[in-house]
């Protein structure tokens, strides 16, 4: 066993090896144009997870919820939210 025990941030429950389960992560990326085909390339420069939710709490809150609530939260003045 890998020893790594991934809990959901909600319930607390731990989630089982194979679950799906929901990660929201903080990445700073870097976006650049590959030289060579002009592509547009992003390089990973650092990624943290920062909230996990299990399956079951993961589907109650829904992606557009999570959205709506870091929009509000991240653009509030109120400084105690920030």
């Amino acid at each position: 066993m890998s020893g790594i025990r991934i809990v959901c941030n909600l319930c607390n429950k731990e989630i089982p090896l194979g679950a799906a389960y929901v990660a929201i992560n903080y990445h700073i990326e870097q976006m650049e144009k590959d030289p060579i085909n002009l592509f547009p390339s992003i390089q990973v420069i650092s990624a943290d997870q920062i909230f996990t939710m299990c399956g079951k709490c993961g589907n109650q809150k829904g992606a557009e919820t999570v959205k709506q609530v870091l929009k509000t939260t991240l653009s509030t003045k109120n400084s105690i939210m920030n």
